[in-house]
């Protein structure tokens, strides 16, 4: 048998082939290495992140418990089990809630909520949260909550359910709204008290009215035959007896303005006077009334001032309504004034408004009759019952404008009135 020598020569086969398996293990530690390097980065990245994430879920636990305890509002969370009424289990409170509820904390948790709550709300109200949670997640309703030293308290409850790990969870912010409640209590019974007033006020309005309507009626149905006897007798009588036909007819006369006054008045005070205006123009309506009064002011010497500015525009008023609060104030200077003064009317204008001013120099109003003098039915020593001057305020108003006084007494006064100018509202 012929055995023959390996050769082992540099270069040759067998050097060759006994080299290739130390490069493969070479080659294998190499990876090795790098590969327990890489897992060892990665283990090392992995908990570096794991530490940043408990640190950073460490301090969101902080932020929130710190939000959870220092909350105003009182805030319960409890474990469900179910949708019935005592299925809610407190597990955490925060400090609100235990001020809201007087327990400790000891004494809420692990108990349910309907303890928390007076009997009669326990199996309706409960039961129909707990299915509403069930269905909706969310709920939003009233209640009352009962206190340990037995107070109950109006209550707005917010509550919302989640799942943790499959556990279902309630989170239920609570509002005192006890104060509230007792403003809108006291709201309805003033409602109630003011609608009563109401009713009561209409009905005694009603009532004045009518007793004005007959009043006004029983005045003018023997005054209407007294003031067309008085035309007759003063057509047919001359000399003294003429004077006191005429006397009886102007009284008469002004008897009657007085009773329509009053029955104004009262649809006034009742809103239904009312107003139907037009274009006029207060130049021929100054002059129409100077005229008419012209017997007045003769009576007395007086003498009348009239002043218009140029170019005076027409004012939107009822003339009828605006001519008898004009008499009334010239009626009111004329009485006033002494034999021989002077009455001045002056009529401007600016861009918004049109004024009348009445001024005379007569025995002028006391300070205690100024603040009462447009009061209807207050008896002053300057305009008698008042009731010329009170319905005077209330057409001015209609007109929507202003009517005021200003006044020395024993020098005179003056009254301006303030009208909208170009105003058809």
């Amino acid at each position: 048998m012929r055995i023959s020598k390996l050769n082992t020569s540099p270069g040759s086969t067998a050097e060759r082939h006994q080299t290739r398996p130390v490069s493969r293990l070479n080659s294998l530690a190499t990876k090795y290495k790098m590969t327990r390097r890489m897992i060892n980065l990665n283990l090392y990245r992995q908990n570096k992140e794991q530490k940043s994430q408990k640190l950073n879920c460490q301090k969101l636990y902080r932020k929130y418990k710190t939000i959870f305890d220092l909350s105003s509002d009182p805030i319960v969370i409890a474990e469900v089990k179910g949708t019935g009424p005592h299925d809610r289990m407190i597990v955490e409170i925060n400090e609100a809630a235990i001020k809201h509820f007087g327990y400790s904390r000891s004494e809420l948790l692990m108990h349910d909520t309907s303890f928390l709550h007076p009997p009669e709300e326990v199996d309706a109200l409960l039961s129909w949260v707990g299915t509403e949670m069930n269905k909706n997640h969310h709920v939003f309703f009233e209640a009352k909550h009962l206190r340990k030293d037995g107070n109950v308290l109006d209550v707005e409850i917010h509550a919302t359910q989640i799942a943790i790990d499959n556990s279902p969870i309630s989170i239920a912010v609570i509002r005192d709204i006890s104060e509230r409640k007792s403003l809108e209590k006291r709201a309805i019974k003033l409602h109630q008290a003011e609608q009563k007033f109401r009713i009561e006020l209409e009905s005694q309005i009603y009532q004045r009215t009518e007793f004005y309507k007959a009043l006004v009626h029983e005045l003018k149905t023997p005054l209407t035959p007294i003031v067309l006897n008085s035309e007759m007798l003063e057509d047919n009588l001359e000399g003294k007896h003429k004077k006191l036909a005429d006397n009886i007819k102007l009284s008469s006369l002004e008897l009657l303005a007085r009773i329509n006054e009053l029955y104004d008045m009262a649809k006034g005070e009742v809103g239904t006077l009312q107003i139907n205006r037009t274009w006029i123009s207060l130049f021929d309506l100054i002059n129409e009334i100077a005229s008419v009064l012209s017997p007045s002011l003769n009576s007395k010497q007086l003498r009348l001032h009239l002043f218009f500015r140029p170019h005076l525009p027409p004012v939107y008023a009822d003339q009828n309504r605006l001519k008898q609060v004009l008499v009334n104030l010239l009626n009111n200077a004329i009485t006033f004034s002494l034999p021989k003064n002077k009455i001045t009317m002056i009529c401007g204008f600016n861009q918004k408004y049109v004024t009348i001013e009445i001024m005379d120099e007569g025995t002028g109003i006391s300070e205690d009759d100024l603040h009462k003098l447009f009061k209807p039915y207050v008896l002053t020593k300057s305009d008698g019952l008042g009731l010329g001057l009170a319905l005077s305020k209330k057409i001015i108003e209609l007109h929507s404008g202003k009517i005021r006084v200003k006044s020395i007494k024993d020098t005179g006064s003056k009254f301006s009135i303030i009208l909208p100018a170009n105003n058809t509202d």
